[in-house]
C-alpha cells in the first residue's frame, strides 16, 4: 500500500458516526479546550479545529495541503513517518477521532465525551470540572 504521505495533499471525508454526531462536541468547543486538549495535546486539536472549519464549506470532504498546514501548525512539513503531520494524524488515529485509510482519512466532525480511562488521566481539577459539565444541559457551542 501507498503511504497517504508520499503526496502533497491528503483526502480528508467525515466520519460518519451518528451516535457521536448527536452526542458529540465540536472540536472548537469548551469541551474539545478544557478535556481532549490535555488528551490529544495541542497540535492534534488545532489539526481537529482546523478540519472543523473545512467541513464547513465542505461537508463531504476536502483536500488537505500537507505543507501549508504542517507549517501553520508550527510542525515539520517533511514526508513520511517523521514528519509532523503524520505523527498528528496518527495521534488523531490513535484516540479514534480518524481513520487511516488507502485515499487519505476519515476524520470525526464531532468529539465523543471522553471515557473513564481518559477521564482519569486529567487533573483533578479537571476532573471535577468534567462532572458538573456533564450534569449542565449541552449548549449550542
Amino acid at each position: 500500500m501507498t503511504s497517504p504521505f508520499m503526496h502533497s495533499s491528503l483526502w480528508i471525508e467525515p466520519w460518519r458516526d451518528s451516535v457521536t454526531e448527536e452526542c458529540g462536541h465540536d472540536p472548537r468547543s469548551r469541551y474539545a479546550e478544557l478535556f481532549w486538549l490535555g488528551i490529544i495535546g495541542p497540535t492534534a486539536a488545532w489539526l481537529l479545529r482546523h478540519m472543523a472549519h473545512e467541513f464547513e464549506s465542505s461537508p463531504d470532504g476536502f483536500e488537505l495541503s500537507v505543507a501549508p498546514i504542517a507549517l501553520q501548525l508550527g510542525i515539520s512539513p517533511k514526508a513520511g513517518p517523521r514528519g509532523g503531520m503524520h505523527r498528528t494524524l496518527h495521534r488523531l488515529v490513535m484516540f479514534r477521532l480518524a481513520s487511516e485509510g488507502h485515499a487519505g482519512y476519515a476524520v470525526r466532525r464531532q468529539l465523543p465525551p471522553l471515557n473513564n480511562m481518559q477521564l482519569k488521566r486529567l487533573p483533578a481539577h479537571l476532573q471535577r470540572t468534567h462532572a458538573s459539565y456533564c450534569s449542565q444541559p449541552k449548549s449550542a457551542a
